[in-house]
């Protein structure tokens, strides 16, 4: 485990908050500690994972299929570079993504993948404070609480007034869905009716995906990869704005819940570098097998984390 920064800086330097034992978000550009509102909210079961637990009692959206599928697919960064390794989750909601970074980064080190101790450093920016707050609170309980930042803003305004050094990776599991169409398709099982605060956290308007290229395109660096799951109408769109930015696919895998089942899933890993289209990697990924059972392709994928596997 790489030594790390047990204090969270402001955007621009303004202040620097020193905590011995917890990570906690603060509100970007000022060096405070983001307010504490209290909201009446329904409360949820602890997430627990083999090696850490999400509290999901604040946050609109809860531990979820997406998220999961997206921190344990997508590829860590590569090679041994003289800065620390810089990863940045964009809506982190109760830090999942995050925690999930924070545990294949460890196991590297933990396994002697890199020959001297590669450092690192995990990014979260959330725009609503009560997920934040959450989140904050998970990072904290987490064995990697001295390498998970938080940040409480619009990723428009962090990819603004942001003057650190680039990411070499960047992920989201982004607001998606457009106007008018019903958020809980797909693999959203909840049985009740959405809240106000849930379906603004699923729904694009909040962060137009003209924001989310742009903000990328601002903190990535040229050589760094960002990665992000959609419903599969989607991602088509979401694809064809990203390459007319200079931004494009070299990786994806389609997910279905069952064979013989329509796409439900797109999850995508753009860079700046374009390849060839037969270069480009295409994967494919059932959820269940037809008959109930989650397939052994599902299990290998998330067996680091789920304690069902």
């Amino acid at each position: 485990m790489p030594s790390g920064h047990r204090f969270v800086e402001s955007i621009d330097g303004d202040g620097m908050m020193q905590r011995e034992d917890t990570i906690s978000f603060v509100e970007a550009g000022t060096g405070k500690n983001a307010e504490r509102e209290e909201m009446p909210v329904k409360r949820s079961r602890p997430f627990r994972f083999k090696r850490f637990t999400v509290v999901q009692e604040r946050s609109a959206m809860k531990v979820g299929t997406d998220g999961v599928l997206l921190g344990a697919w997508v590829r860590l960064p590569q090679g041994r570079r003289d800065a620390e390794w810089r990863v940045l989750d964009i809506g982190t909601g109760t830090g999942v993504i995050a925690l999930m970074m924070a545990q294949r980064l460890a196991v590297l080190h933990e396994e002697g993948e890199y020959v001297e101790a590669q450092p690192y450093v995990i990014d979260a920016v959330e725009a609503d404070k009560a997920a934040a707050r959450e989140a904050e609170e998970n990072f904290a309980a987490s064995p990697w609480r001295g390498v998970l930042r938080g940040y409480v803003c619009p990723i428009q305004e962090y990819a603004q007034t942001y003057r650190g050094e680039k990411y070499d990776l960047v992920l989201s599991n982004p607001p998606y869905f457009m106007a008018g169409t019903d958020f809980r398709r797909g693999f959203d099982t909840s049985g009740s009716l959405p809240s106000a605060a849930r379906v603004a956290a699923r729904h694009a308007e909040m962060l137009p995906y003209d924001d989310l290229i742009e903000a990328v395109c601002r903190v990535m660096a040229d050589k760094g990869r960002f990665a992000a799951i959609f419903p599969y109408y989607e991602a088509g769109i979401f694809i064809a704005k990203a390459a007319a930015r200079g931004l494009y696919v070299a990786r994806m895998m389609e997910v279905h819940g069952a064979p013989h089942k329509p796409v439900k899933r797109v999850l995508v890993e753009l860079s700046f570098q374009r390849v060839p289209r037969e270069a480009i990697g295409h994967e494919s990924l059932c959820i269940e097998d037809g008959q109930g059972n989650f397939t052994e392709e599902y299990r290998a994928l998330t067996r680091d984390f789920y304690l069902k596997f």
